[in-house]
């Protein structure tokens, strides 16, 4: 997903193919792209890191809520159709799809139970974070943000008690 984004959000006027080629140079693409080939290839992490990446991990989320809130602090919030309609759809009618398909597919319970509260869980900061980067929708972006997380607690707990 990050080279499709970093692509589309290309400047300069640039054809496609110069983009893209320019995406696979960002230093984020590249570590995407080598840890998701790594665990392709069944790469296991050295001990010696777990650690680190322990420590890493319990900090991540923290870091997360205190950019979140700076994001949120510093665009204005609104509610309009685009904004409900990506919240309905994000919080709502994805899981809700998904978990008809495991049903009709006769998916074990406990996995049904683990993808479908994940797939409710609110929209993540990337979308937002790209927007300031690329300045654009910031303010729709973090409006989303902002409203699916306030609006989770609804929607989350009631997947989480019709799951159980």
């Amino acid at each position: 997903m990050l080279p499709i984004a970093f692509s589309a959000f290309g400047d300069n006027g640039d054809t496609v193919s110069a983009r893209l080629k320019n995406t696979f140079k960002k230093p984020l693409v590249i570590a995407a792209l080598l840890g998701f080939i790594l665990v392709l290839c069944g790469s296991q992490m050295p001990t010696q890191f777990d650690s680190i990446f322990t420590l890493l991990g319990k900090g991540a989320g923290g870091l997360a809520i205190f950019t979140t809130g700076i994001v949120l602090k510093t665009r204005q919030i609104t509610f309009n159709k685009t904004i409900c309609s990506t919240i309905l759809l994000k919080n709502l009618a994805f899981p809700l799809v998904v978990w008809g398909c495991m049903a009709l597919f006769n998916s074990p319970t406990t996995l049904t139970r683990l993808v479908v509260v994940a797939l409710a869980i609110p929209t993540a900061t990337m979308p937002s974070t790209l927007a300031i980067r690329f300045n654009v929708h910031e303010a729709e972006l973090a409006s989303t943000q902002f409203w699916s997380t306030a609006l989770s607690f609804i929607t989350l707990t009631a997947f989480v008690l019709a799951l159980s």
